[in-house]
């Protein structure tokens, strides 16, 4: 070891040691700012998978602001904002910055102030609800109201696919058939699409919250906070799940349609907490990491096991399905 002349050995090791803090958490923020700048990259140029590392953005920044202090998050928050906006534009970098990073933001703030997780999300997702209407009107901006931009985006969408099938060789009728399948389904996108914002944001929030939660308790070496996907709805929302249904059955034109978004709102609920159930049973059983990742693969090929999560988080408001009946293991 050298010395430092004019200093003891133990008031040297103190400096450095006091060097290497900062010096090593500012590796750590640039490297987690890195992360969101790169899937923010693969989310602006790959085609359809693009939208699935948009939705880990926030997943670095959380871990950002739960981990360093002001003025750290402020100088990789900006830092992240000018190369977004050198490589992708400053109208990108604000889109990501507002739809992404306040989020990230309230989530911080969540775990800092040990909010539940259902508080923690219900904040978050909020938040980004806000900062995606806040992106939808800039963007919306030189082409009218939001709707119309929607409208217009779907329009592209199946214009493009109706172009790729008839290089492909398909007959006039069948893409007239493809032409009025489009049509209804950009009927039924613009109708829904204050359910779908809102289902987006819960679920977006959601992943986010629980792997962020659990990166930072890895990283601190806190073993007690591997609480899983501790996820409770409070009775009363069975109430609205049934009003949106009865608004649905209605079949009235305007009524019908609110009645349909509030059922993905609230099956998208009922579908997180059938997710937690199924996550207490495994941890329950001690069920292997392998049957986890295969029920997230199955959940993604048969998307009707959605709904059938959502019927088991509803029923559970009766029949409570986590009881303590098995014998577990320590801290489950």
């Amino acid at each position: 070891m050298i010395a430092i002349p004019g200093l003891p050995p133990g008031a040297a090791r103190k400096g450095r040691a006091m060097m290497e803090g900062p010096a090593k958490a500012g590796v750590h923020a640039s490297a987690l700012c890195l992360v969101s700048l790169l899937l923010a990259l693969a989310a602006a140029t790959i085609p359809i998978v693009g939208f699935f590392f948009a939705l880990l953005i926030p997943l670095p920044l959380i871990i950002l602001f739960s981990t360093h202090g002001r003025a750290v998050v402020l100088l990789g928050t900006v830092a992240l904002w000018a190369a977004l906006a050198a490589l992708l534009g400053g109208a990108v970098a604000w889109i990501v910055v507002v739809e992404f990073g306040l989020p990230a933001a309230v989530l911080a703030v969540a775990r800092r102030r040990d909010w539940t997780p259902e508080r923690s999300v219900a904040a978050g997702g909020l938040a980004m609800i806000a900062g995606s209407l806040l992106a939808l009107l800039s963007l919306s901006w030189s082409v009218g109201s939001p709707i119309e931009y929607l409208a217009d985006r779907v329009d592209r969408a199946i214009q493009d696919t109706t172009a790729l099938y008839t290089k492909m060789g398909l007959s006039a009728d069948e893409i007239g058939a493809l032409t009025i399948s489009g049509a209804n389904a950009r009927r039924l996108f613009i109708a829904t699409a204050p359910g779908l914002l809102v289902a987006a944001a819960l679920l977006t929030t959601f992943a986010n919250y629980f792997m962020a939660r659990a990166a930072v308790a890895r990283a601190s070496g806190d073993s007690g906070s591997g609480q899983g996907f501790a996820w409770t709805l409070p009775d009363w929302l069975v109430w609205l799940f049934i009003a949106s249904a009865v608004l649905f059955l209605t079949g009235l034109p305007v009524i019908k349609e609110i009645g349909l978004n509030g059922l993905i709102v609230m099956v998208t609920l009922y579908f997180l907490q059938g997710l937690a159930i199924a996550a207490f049973w495994s941890r329950r059983l001690r069920l292997p990491p392998l049957v986890g990742i295969l029920g997230a693969v199955l959940l993604l090929l048969q998307p009707l096991l959605v709904f059938l999560l959502a019927g088991v988080g509803l029923f559970d408001t009766w029949f409570v399905f986590r009881r303590q009946t098995l014998p577990g293991p320590p801290g489950a």
